[in-house]
């Protein structure tokens, strides 16, 4: 490999591997099977982003509005041991 070759290629990989880092801080992990207490740990854009994916999952399309969202963290500051997806599964319409 050339040298401008190598260059690039140290730069692409350090560009995904600080890539990755930085998704896993903002709390991107968050799934159905995630506790409430670990969306409660999670960037409040992590919350928003997981919120609006399950409201479209499981067809709740009130929790994605700017008044339903907040039902989920205080729902969940009571309940840390629920994960999301009970919670969505089991949300009023």
């Amino acid at each position: 490999m050339t040298r401008p070759r190598m260059r690039l290629a140290t730069l692409l990989a350090l560009s995904g591997v600080s890539g990755l880092l930085i998704s896993g801080c903002n709390g991107s992990g968050l799934s159905a099977s995630s506790t409430c207490s670990q969306f409660m740990s999670a960037s409040q854009q992590a919350q928003e982003s997981i919120i609006s994916q399950l409201a479209t999952k499981y067809d709740k399309p009130d929790y994605a509005t700017p008044l339903g969202e907040p039902e989920v963290p205080y729902y969940c500051a009571s309940n840390p041991n629920v994960t999301l997806g009970q919670f969505f599964s089991n949300a009023n319409d």
